[in-house]
C-alpha cells in the first residue's frame, strides 16, 4: 500500500439471496521515523599509570534500530589508539596524563544520526598510605589457649600486597603460630600461656608504603588453677585409650574416697616417650566447689605409699600439683618443674620447718641473720666455756693457799724461830713483825724477797750467836736481793 486513503466494501448474501453491504476506510499516512539517541557516558577519571580503558555506547537506542556506530577522539593527546572503533564498545589505549574527549556517532537504517561525547581524565598517581587494623584487645581464659587475630580490615587505595605479624619483645615467648599465618591477614595462635601478649601488624601496599597497628592478647589464669593435679603414668600417650581413661578415673575416685564427687580431666599430654601426664581436678558439693590440688595430691600420695601402690591401671611415676602454688615467703620463686622454692640472694629455706615439721618449701630465713645468729651463738658458747675454766682454776688456787697459824708460847721461842715461810719464801712485812702469830697467807707470791742465811751472816757476822739472829737486828733488802 502506498500513502493515501483506501475504502473497502463488504457484501454478504443469504440463502434467500438477500444482501447486505458495509464499507471500511484504510488511510495510509507517510512514515514517521524518529532519529536515534546516542549514549556514551559516564565520564571517567583514571590514575596513571593506568593507560587503557573502554568506551561503552551500548545503551544508545532508536525506534527502528541502530545500524552504525563510530568513535573518534576530538581532543587530547593524539597518541591514543582506539580499538573496535565501529562497535558499540570500543577500547582506548596509550593514555597519558591529561583530559580526553571522545565522540560517539550512531545512525538508523534511514540515515538519521545522533552523537554523544564523554571525557576521560588521566591524573598523576597520588598514592595514599595503607591503614592497618590488627583487631584491638582480646582476653583469653585458660585452659583455652588458642586465638585468631583478624587484620583483614586493613585498607589501602590501591590494595594491600603483604601482611606481617611481629611479636613484641616483651611478650612471653610461649605460643605457636599455626601454618605460617604470621604472613597472612589472619594470625592463628595456639599453646598460649598466662601473660600479656602484644603483636604488631605491618601492612604494605604496591608502592612500598606501610602502616603498623597493635593487637594485645591478655591470657588470664585458669580459675581452677589451684585445683589442678598432675598424674604421671608409665604409659605412652598413644597407648592410652578412652576406655582406659574412664577406668582410671573410676579407680582414682575409689582411691581418693570421693565417689560422690566429680573428677574432671582437663588435658592428657605426653610427658616423655614412655610416660603420660594426666591433668585433672576434683569438685564436689552443690554448687560444685573445686578441692585444693595440694590436698588431693597429698591424699593420693599417701594412699599410693600404702598397700594400694598398684591399685591404678598403670604405674604412677609422680603425683603433684599441676602448677607450683608456693609463695616462697615473698623472697623467691617456685620452680615449675621441681615444685620447690628457689630463693633470692641472701635468703634460704627454714630448715626446721622444711624437714622437721614436714612443711612446704619456703624462703623464710635471711642468710645475714642466720650468719650473725650463728656467730653470736658460737661466741656465747666459747665465753661460757672460758668462764667455766677460769672458775675451776680460781677454786683450786684458793684451796692451795689455805691460811695456817702457829701459836708462839713465849718470846724466846720467837727469837729462836726463824720467821721463814714454807719453801723459803718470806714476805717483806716480817721485818718488824712482832705478832705472836705468823700467817702463811701473808706471803704474796714467788716474787717476794728471798733472804738467804749466808747473806745475813756475811753482812752481820757479829750479830750471829749460836746460829741465830739476835732480837732487834733488822733485815735490809733491795731489788738486787730478789
Amino acid at each position: 500500500m502506498q500513502e493515501g486513503d483506501y475504502t473497502f466494501q463488504l457484501t454478504v448474501t443469504d440463502s434467500a439471496r438477500q444482501r447486505s453491504t458495509a464499507e471500511v476506510t484504510v488511510i495510509v499516512q507517510p512514515e514517521n521515523n524518529s532519529p536515534p539517541v546516542a549514549v556514551a557516558g559516564p565520564d571517567k577519571e583514571l590514575t596513571f599509570p593506568v593507560e587503557s580503558t573502554t568506551l561503552d555506547g551500548s545503551k544508545s537506542h532508536d525506534d527502528q534500530g541502530i545500524v552504525f556506530y563510530h568513535w573518534e577522539n576530538i581532543s587530547g593527546p593524539t597518541t591514543v589508539q582506539i580499538g573496535n572503533i565501529d562497535k558499540a564498545v570500543a577500547t582506548v589505549s596509550g593514555l597519558q596524563v591529561g583530559t580526553y574527549h571522545f565522540r560517539l556517532t550512531v545512525k538508523d537504517y534511514q540515515g538519521l544520526s545522533s552523537t554523544a561525547t564523554l571525557s576521560v581524565t588521566v591524573k598523576k598517581e597520588n598514592n595514599i598510605p595503607p591503614r592497618a587494623h590488627a583487631g584491638g584487645k582480646h582476653v583469653l581464659v585458660l585452659p583455652n589457649n588458642s586465638i585468631t587475630l583478624d587484620g583483614s580490615r586493613s585498607t589501602d587505595d590501591q590494595g594491600i600486597v603483604s601482611y606481617l605479624w611481629i611479636r613484641d619483645g616483651q611478650s612471653p615467648a610461649a605460643g605457636d603460630v599455626i601454618h605460617g599465618s604470621d604472613h597472612e591477614a589472619v594470625l592463628q595462635l595456639t599453646n598460649l600461656v598466662e601473660g600479656l601478649y602484644t603483636f604488631h601488624l605491618e601492612v604494605t601496599d604496591a608502592k612500598g608504603d606501610s602502616a603498623v597497628d597493635t593487637a594485645t592478647v591478655e591470657v588470664r589464669p585458669d580459675p581452677k588453677k589451684n585445683g589442678l593435679v598432675e598424674l604421671i603414668l608409665q604409659v605412652a600417650v598413644g597407648q592410652l585409650t578412652e576406655q582406659q581413661k574412664d577406668t582410671l578415673m573410676r579407680q582414682l575416685a575409689v582411691l581418693l574416697n570421693v565417689l560422690d564427687s566429680d573428677i574432671k580431666v582437663q588435658k592428657i599430654q605426653a610427658y616423655s616417650d614412655l610416660s603420660t601426664a594426666v591433668v585433672f581436678y576434683v569438685q564436689n558439693g552443690h554448687p560444685f566447689k573445686v578441692i585444693k590440688a595440694s590436698d588431693v595430691a597429698r591424699m593420693l600420695h599417701m594412699q599410693l605409699l600404702k598397700e594400694k601402690a598398684d591399685f591404678l591401671l598403670f604405674k604412677v611415676l609422680r603425683v603433684d600439683t599441676a602448677v607450683c602454688l608456693l609463695k616462697c615467703s615473698g623472697h623467691g620463686h617456685c620452680d615449675p618443674i621441681t615444685k620447690r622454692c628457689i630463693c633470692y640472694q641472701l635468703w634460704m629455706e627454714n630448715l626446721i620447718q622444711r624437714y622437721l615439721n614436714d612443711g612446704e618449701s619456703n624462703c623464710e630465713w635471711s642468710i645475714l641473720y642466720v650468719t650473725v645468729s650463728t656467730f653470736i651463738l658460737v661466741v656465747l658458747m666459747v665465753s661460757l666455756g672460758w668462764l667455766c675454766i677460769c672458775y675451776c682454776k680460781r677454786k683450786r688456787t684458793k684451796i692451795r693457799k689455805k691460811t695456817k697459824y702457829t701459836i708462839l708460847d713465849n718470846i724466846d721461842d720467837q727469837e729462836r724461830m726463824e720467821l721463814r715461810p714454807k719453801y723459803g719464801i718470806k714476805h717483806r712485812s716480817t721485818e718488824h713483825n712482832s705478832s705472836l702469830m705468823v700467817s702463811e697467807s701473808e706471803f704474796d707470791s714467788d716474787q717476794d724477797t728471798i733472804f738467804s742465811r749466808e747473806k745475813v751472816e756475811r753482812e752481820n757476822p757479829k750479830n750471829i750467836m749460836n746460829g741465830s739472829v739476835k732480837n732487834g737486828v733488822s733485815f735490809t733488802y733491795s731489788s738486787k736481793d730478789r
